[in-house]
Protein backbone atom coordinates (compact mmCIF):
# COMPACT_ATOMS: atom_id res chain seq x y z
CA UNK A 1 0.00 0.00 0.00
CA UNK A 2 2.77 2.21 0.68
CA UNK A 3 4.63 1.63 -2.32
CA UNK A 4 1.25 2.52 -4.52
CA UNK A 5 0.94 5.78 -2.08
CA UNK A 6 3.83 6.77 -3.47
CA UNK A 7 3.76 5.59 -6.89
CA UNK A 8 0.15 7.37 -7.30
CA UNK A 9 1.53 10.52 -6.04
CA UNK A 10 4.37 10.38 -8.34
CA UNK A 11 1.86 9.48 -11.19
CA UNK A 12 -0.48 12.22 -10.16
CA UNK A 13 2.16 15.05 -10.03
CA UNK A 14 3.91 13.68 -13.35
CA UNK A 15 0.48 13.97 -15.25
CA UNK A 16 -0.71 17.43 -13.21
CA UNK A 17 2.21 19.32 -14.17
CA UNK A 18 3.91 17.54 -17.13
CA UNK A 19 7.05 20.06 -17.39
CA UNK A 20 9.68 18.48 -15.51
CA UNK A 21 10.98 21.61 -14.14
CA UNK A 22 8.00 23.27 -13.12
CA UNK A 23 6.97 19.69 -11.45
CA UNK A 24 10.41 19.72 -9.76
CA UNK A 25 9.55 23.94 -8.44
CA UNK A 26 6.64 22.95 -7.46
CA UNK A 27 7.67 19.91 -5.39
CA UNK A 28 10.25 21.86 -3.67
CA UNK A 29 7.55 24.84 -2.39
CA UNK A 30 4.96 22.45 -0.98
CA UNK A 31 6.92 20.25 1.58
CA UNK A 32 7.78 17.32 -0.14
CA UNK A 33 11.45 17.15 1.12
CA UNK A 34 10.66 13.48 2.93
CA UNK A 35 11.13 11.86 -0.93
CA UNK A 36 14.71 11.06 -0.06
CA UNK A 37 13.13 8.59 2.32
CA UNK A 38 10.76 6.70 0.40
CA UNK A 39 14.23 4.11 -0.51
CA UNK A 40 14.20 3.67 3.57
CA UNK A 41 10.62 3.62 4.24
CA UNK A 42 9.71 0.90 1.27
CA UNK A 43 12.82 -1.30 2.87
CA UNK A 44 11.24 -1.25 6.06
CA UNK A 45 7.64 -2.01 4.82
CA UNK A 46 9.13 -4.92 3.11
CA UNK A 47 10.63 -6.36 5.93
CA UNK A 48 7.37 -5.83 8.04
CA UNK A 49 5.81 -7.70 4.84
CA UNK A 50 8.20 -10.73 4.91
CA UNK A 51 7.82 -10.79 8.25
CA UNK A 52 3.56 -10.74 8.25
CA UNK A 53 4.27 -13.25 5.20
CA UNK A 54 6.26 -15.57 7.34
CA UNK A 55 3.72 -15.73 10.45
CA UNK A 56 1.52 -16.53 7.64
CA UNK A 57 2.82 -19.65 6.74
CA UNK A 58 3.89 -20.64 10.50
CA UNK A 59 0.17 -19.94 11.13
CA UNK A 60 -0.77 -22.43 8.67
CA UNK A 61 2.21 -24.76 9.64
CA UNK A 62 0.08 -25.22 12.72
CA UNK A 63 -2.89 -26.19 11.38
CA UNK A 64 -3.92 -22.81 12.54
CA UNK A 65 -7.86 -22.13 10.88
CA UNK A 66 -8.00 -20.15 7.84
CA UNK A 67 -8.68 -16.69 8.94
CA UNK A 68 -10.38 -14.01 6.14
CA UNK A 69 -8.40 -12.34 3.63
CA UNK A 70 -7.68 -8.34 3.43
CA UNK A 71 -11.26 -6.71 3.63
CA UNK A 72 -12.59 -5.19 0.64
CA UNK A 73 -12.55 -1.86 2.48
CA UNK A 74 -8.44 -1.57 2.23
CA UNK A 75 -8.61 -0.01 -0.86
CA UNK A 76 -10.12 3.18 0.81
CA UNK A 77 -6.77 2.86 2.99
CA UNK A 78 -4.45 4.44 -0.06
CA UNK A 79 -6.79 7.70 -1.08
CA UNK A 80 -7.36 8.68 2.88
CA UNK A 81 -3.83 7.97 3.56
CA UNK A 82 -2.87 10.46 0.61
CA UNK A 83 -5.61 13.13 1.90
CA UNK A 84 -3.73 12.90 5.10
CA UNK A 85 -0.42 13.23 3.51
CA UNK A 86 -1.34 16.21 1.23
CA UNK A 87 -2.47 17.93 4.46
CA UNK A 88 0.90 16.78 6.78
CA UNK A 89 2.80 18.20 3.84
CA UNK A 90 1.17 21.30 4.01
CA UNK A 91 1.22 21.80 7.63
CA UNK A 92 5.08 20.87 8.04
CA UNK A 93 5.93 22.96 5.14
CA UNK A 94 3.89 26.58 5.90
CA UNK A 95 2.88 26.06 9.18
CA UNK A 96 -1.07 26.58 8.65
CA UNK A 97 -3.86 24.00 7.07
CA UNK A 98 -4.54 25.29 4.08
CA UNK A 99 -8.65 23.10 3.46
CA UNK A 100 -9.11 24.60 0.14
CA UNK A 101 -6.43 22.50 -1.52
CA UNK A 102 -9.06 19.74 -1.74
CA UNK A 103 -10.90 21.37 -4.00
CA UNK A 104 -7.59 22.17 -6.36
CA UNK A 105 -7.47 20.49 -9.84
CA UNK A 106 -4.13 18.68 -9.56
CA UNK A 107 -5.16 17.40 -6.22
CA UNK A 108 -8.13 15.46 -7.68
CA UNK A 109 -6.25 14.64 -10.12
CA UNK A 110 -3.71 13.06 -7.99
CA UNK A 111 -6.79 11.61 -5.74
CA UNK A 112 -7.62 9.36 -8.62
CA UNK A 113 -4.42 8.26 -9.54
CA UNK A 114 -4.35 6.44 -6.15
CA UNK A 115 -7.61 4.49 -7.20
CA UNK A 116 -5.63 1.78 -9.40
CA UNK A 117 -2.34 1.56 -6.79
CA UNK A 118 -4.95 0.27 -3.93
CA UNK A 119 -6.82 -1.94 -6.02
CA UNK A 120 -3.17 -3.51 -6.73
CA UNK A 121 -2.81 -3.37 -3.14
CA UNK A 122 -5.79 -5.39 -2.85
CA UNK A 123 -5.35 -7.97 -5.15
CA UNK A 124 -1.64 -8.23 -3.80
CA UNK A 125 -2.67 -8.94 -0.56
CA UNK A 126 -4.63 -11.24 -1.10
CA UNK A 127 -2.39 -13.11 -3.10
CA UNK A 128 0.32 -13.53 -1.02
CA UNK A 129 -1.93 -13.99 1.86
CA UNK A 130 -3.02 -17.15 -0.06
CA UNK A 131 0.83 -18.49 -1.31
CA UNK A 132 1.67 -17.75 2.23
CA UNK A 133 -1.05 -19.95 3.49
CA UNK A 134 -0.47 -22.42 1.00
CA UNK A 135 3.03 -22.71 1.47
CA UNK A 136 2.59 -23.66 5.51
CA UNK A 137 -0.16 -26.02 3.99
CA UNK A 138 2.21 -27.78 2.35
CA UNK A 139 4.94 -27.74 4.44
CA UNK A 140 2.69 -29.30 7.03
CA UNK A 141 1.38 -31.99 4.95
CA UNK A 142 4.94 -33.60 4.79
CA UNK A 143 4.71 -33.65 1.10
CA UNK A 144 6.77 -36.64 -0.72
CA UNK A 145 10.74 -34.92 -0.61
CA UNK A 146 12.43 -35.08 -3.75
CA UNK A 147 14.55 -38.65 -3.91
CA UNK A 148 17.85 -37.47 -3.39
CA UNK A 149 20.51 -40.84 -3.57
CA UNK A 150 22.63 -40.35 -0.37
CA UNK A 151 26.40 -41.93 -0.91
CA UNK A 152 26.65 -44.25 2.58
CA UNK A 153 30.53 -44.81 3.16
CA UNK A 154 30.95 -48.41 5.01
CA UNK A 155 33.96 -48.80 7.22
CA UNK A 156 36.12 -51.93 6.42
CA UNK A 157 37.74 -53.64 9.17
CA UNK A 158 41.49 -53.85 8.96
CA UNK A 159 43.77 -56.74 9.55
CA UNK A 160 46.45 -55.24 11.29
CA UNK A 161 45.66 -54.03 14.85
CA UNK A 162 45.93 -49.96 14.91
CA UNK A 163 48.40 -48.21 16.29
CA UNK A 164 48.02 -46.25 19.46
CA UNK A 165 48.77 -42.88 19.39
CA UNK A 166 52.01 -41.20 21.15
CA UNK A 167 50.11 -38.91 23.60
CA UNK A 168 47.85 -41.75 24.41
CA UNK A 169 50.81 -43.69 25.82
CA UNK A 170 52.10 -41.17 27.69
CA UNK A 171 54.83 -40.16 25.38
CA UNK A 172 54.76 -36.30 24.04
CA UNK A 173 54.89 -36.34 20.03
CA UNK A 174 57.84 -34.08 18.84
CA UNK A 175 58.69 -30.35 20.02
CA UNK A 176 59.16 -27.56 17.81
CA UNK A 177 62.97 -26.55 17.30
CA UNK A 178 64.37 -24.57 19.28
CA UNK A 179 65.43 -21.20 18.28
CA UNK A 180 67.68 -20.16 21.49
CA UNK A 181 71.22 -19.29 20.24
CA UNK A 182 73.91 -21.80 22.07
Amino acid sequence: MVAGLFAGHALGYRLAIPDAHARAHALANSGHSYFGYVPLTLTVCLGILIAALALRALAAFRGEPSRPAASPAMILLPPLAFVLQAYVERIAYTGHVSWPIALEPSFLLRLACQLPFALAALLIAWALDSAAHAVGRALASGLPRAFVPVLVTVPMCASATRRVVGLARGYGERAPPSFRRP
